[in-house]
C-alpha cells in the first residue's frame, strides 16, 4: 500500500500558529505528529528511522525544507502548507513577544544585550540576522533574500502558487482553516486563541521604527500581497458556496468562544474564591 507523504506546516512565527497547532493535533494521534520547535526537538529528532518516519502524517514547527528543489524533509517527499501575515505586525508582535518568553532561546541575549526594535531587524548576530528581515520570503524559497532578494522572492511565490498544497492568512484566518480542511481532509475546525500578546499599554513600535521594519521587509510585503490576491482568487474559484460556509462556520465559532469565555471566567471565580484567605 502506497503511503500518503505527511503533511508539513512551515510555521512562520505570529502568524495564528499555536492556534493553528493545537487545532491540527485534534485530528491526528500523538504518534504520527512530530513537533519541531524546541533545541532538545531538533536534537531528539536529528535522525528517524524508517518506521518512525512512515507512521508521520503532519510534521509541526519553526523549519525549513531540507530540499526545497525536491520539497523534503528527512529526505522524504512532504506535502507543505504555511500561513502569513502581514510582514510589519508579523515582525512587531514577534519581537515583542520573544521579550516575554523566558524558554525561548533569545530571551536572555535580548534582555541581557538591551536589543531594540530597531537593532532586531538589523542585527548581524547569528541568533537574529534571518529573524526580523524578509524571514516568510526566506522560509518559502529556502534562499537567503539578502544575498539573492529577487530570485529568493520569485521562488517563494513560485512555490507558494504551485508547490505548497495550500496556504492561509492570519488576516483570514476562519476563512484560512476552510481552505486548510478542504486540502487536508479535516473536520471540526472549533478553536480558542493561544498565545495572544498582551502587551503593556507603552510597550508598542514607535512610528520610526515601524517605517525601519516595513524597509527591511520589503520582499515580505511583495510576498505577503500577492499571497493576498492569489488566497482570494482560490477562494472565489470555490464558488458562492464557500461564502455560506464560512458565515456558518463564524456563527458555530461564536458560540463557542462565548461559552469557552464563560467556562474560564467561572473557573477563575472559583479559584479565587478557595484561595482566598478566612479573615
Amino acid at each position: 500500500m502506497t503511503v500518503e507523504p505527511p503533511f508539513l506546516f512551515l510555521h512562520i512565527p505570529r502568524t495564528a500558529g499555536t492556534t493553528l497547532n493545537r487545532l491540527l493535533e485534534r485530528h491526528f494521534p500523538p504518534e504520527a505528529v512530530l513537533s519541531l520547535y524546541t533545541r532538545d526537538d531538533f536534537s531528539r529528532h536529528a535522525v528517524l528511522d524508517p518506521e518512525r518516519l512512515d507512521r508521520l502524517r503532519l510534521i509541526q514547527g519553526h523549519i525549513l525544507l531540507g530540499d526545497y528543489d525536491r520539497f523534503t524533509l528527512y529526505d522524504r517527499p512532504v506535502r507543505a502548507f504555511t500561513f502569513l501575515r502581514e510582514p510589519v505586525s508579523r515582525v512587531v508582535s514577534e519581537y515583542f513577544f520573544l521579550r516575554t518568553w523566558p524558554d525561548q532561546h533569545v530571551y536572555e541575549y535580548l534582555h541581557r544585550e538591551k536589543v531594540t526594535l530597531s537593532d532586531y531587524v538589523t542585527s548581524r548576530n547569528r541568533l537574529l540576522r534571518y529573524k526580523g528581515s524578509n524571514f516568510m520570503t526566506r522560509v518559502l524559497s529556502g534562499l537567503d533574500p539578502e544575498e539573492r532578494p529577487q530570485e529568493a522572492l520569485a521562488r517563494a511565490k513560485a512555490n507558494l502558487r504551485d508547490r505548497f498544497v495550500c496556504f492561509g492568512l492570519t488576516e483570514r484566518f476562519d476563512a484560512s482553516l476552510l481552505v486548510l480542511a478542504d486540502a487536508l481532509g479535516l473536520g471540526d475546525l472549533l478553536y480558542e486563541r493561544q498565545n495572544a500578546l498582551r502587551r503593556p499599554a507603552g510597550d508598542r513600535a514607535t512610528e520610526a521604527e515601524r517605517a525601519l521594519v516595513a524597509e527591511r521587509n520589503r520582499l515580505d510585503a511583495d510576498l505577503h500581497a500577492f499571497a493576498a490576491t492569489l488566497f482570494e482568487e482560490r477562494v472565489a474559484a470555490k464558488g458562492p458556496a464557500f461564502a455560506g460556509r464560512l458565515a456558518r462556520h463564524e456563527r458555530v465559532l461564536a458560540r463557542f468562544q462565548k461559552v469557552c469565555g464563560l467556562l474560564e471566567a467561572r473557573s477563575g471565580m472559583m479559584a479565587g474564591a478557595i484561595e482566598k484567605p478566612k479573615g
